[in-house]
C-alpha cells in the first residue's frame, strides 16, 4: 500500500496542474485570436471559455464578456449578451463580417463606445475603453414589453406574424391589465423598414427596462441568431417576469429550455391555435406570467 501512494500523489498532482492550466484566464487580445481561428459559437467570461453554456449567476458576477457567433442557431452566447448589456458590462462580439450578427447587435459599439466593441478580422490592439455608457432613454408610456423572433421571415410570413403579434397586444389590453404595451415590429410594415441597427437597439433596451413584464414569441421552430434572445437575456438581467411563446423547445437555446427565474416557456401547437387562444378565456395564461 504504501509503496503506490506516492505515485497516486504525482497523479493527482498532474491532474490539479492540467486544471490549473486549463483554467488560466486568457487576455482580451488571446480570445479575439483564438476566437478568429475558431468556427463554431463560444462565449467567454473574464477570458475563461464558458463550456457549460449560459448562466446567469456567472455572467452577472463576471467583469467582461467575449461572445464569438459563427453558426445560424439560437445561441447561449446571445442570452450573456443581454446581460452584458443590460448590466453595462463591457462586451466584444467576434464575427468574420457585422452581418453574422443579430440585426440590432451590428452598431452596438456606436451605442455602448468603448465598451462595446466588435472588432475586424485585422484588427489589432483590441482594448476596452473605461466609459460607463448610460442607457438610453424612452419618452412614451411603456408597461410590457412583445419581442419577436422573426428574422430572415419574407414579407407574408412577417405579415402574418405581425397578425399574431396584435393579437399579443390586444390581450395584454383586455385581460393582462396593460394600457401601454410596447413592441417596435408592429410600428414597421416590412422587415426592410427597421430603424438603424444602433437606434433599434438603443430603443428596444429603453423600452425593456421600463417594461415591468414581459412576452416573447417565435413565429416558427427554426433556429437563428435572433436579437430576440439578446432581449431575453436582458429581461432576465433586469428580473422582468416574462413568458416566452414558442412551436418547439429545440428553436431555444439550450439554457432557455432549462428553468429560469422569472421566465415561464409556453409551447403553442399551431399559430391558429395560439391566436384562437388569445382572443378566448385562455389569453391570461399567454400573457401574464
Amino acid at each position: 500500500m504504501l509503496p503506490g501512494r506516492p505515485a497516486q500523489l504525482v497523479v493527482l498532482w498532474v491532474w490539479l496542474l492540467a486544471l490549473w492550466v486549463g483554467a488560466e484566464p486568457l487576455s482580451l487580445g488571446q480570445v479575439v485570436e483564438e476566437a478568429r481561428d475558431g468556427v463554431y459559437n463560444r462565449f467567454w467570461l473574464d477570458g475563461v471559455e464558458a463550456e457549460e453554456g449560459f448562466s446567469l449567476e456567472q455572467v452577472a458576477g463576471c467583469q467582461w464578456l467575449a461572445v464569438q457567433l459563427d453558426h445560424p442557431q439560437a445561441d447561449d452566447g446571445l442570452l450573456a449578451a443581454g446581460v452584458a448589456l443590460a448590466l453595462n458590462k463591457p462586451s466584444v462580439y467576434l464575427v468574420m463580417g457585422r452581418e453574422q450578427l443579430p440585426y440590432f447587435l451590428r452598431q452596438a459599439d456606436k451605442v455602448r463606445p468603448g465598451q462595446v466593441l466588435i472588432p475586424g478580422p485585422s484588427e489589432q490592439n483590441v482594448a476596452f475603453r473605461s466609459l460607463q455608457a448610460p442607457l438610453a432613454s424612452l419618452d412614451r408610456p411603456v408597461d410590457s414589453f412583445i419581442g419577436s423572433l422573426m428574422s430572415n421571415l419574407n414579407n407574408f410570413e412577417y405579415g402574418e406574424a405581425q397578425l399574431h403579434l396584435q393579437a399579443i397586444r390586444d390581450a395584454l389590453l383586455r385581460v393582462g391589465g396593460r394600457r401601454a404595451p410596447y413592441c417596435e415590429a408592429l410600428n414597421v410594415a416590412r422587415p426592410a423598414d427597421f430603424d438603424s441597427p444602433a437606434k433599434a437597439l438603443a430603443q428596444d433596451l429603453a423600452a425593456l427596462k421600463k417594461a415591468e413584464n414581459c412576452v416573447f414569441y417565435l413565429y416558427d421552430g427554426k433556429s437563428r441568431p435572433s436579437g430576440m434572445w439578446v432581449e431575453v437575456g436582458a429581461a432576465l438581467a433586469w428580473n422582468k417576469p416574462s413568458i416566452l411563446l414558442t412551436p418547439s423547445l429545440e428553436a431555444l437555446p439550450p439554457a432557455l429550455r432549462l428553468p429560469q427565474r422569472n421566465l415561464r416557456v409556453v409551447v403553442y401547437q399551431t399559430r391558429q391555435h395560439l391566436i384562437h387562444q388569445l382572443q378566448g378565456d385562455d389569453a391570461r395564461a399567454l400573457v401574464v406570467p
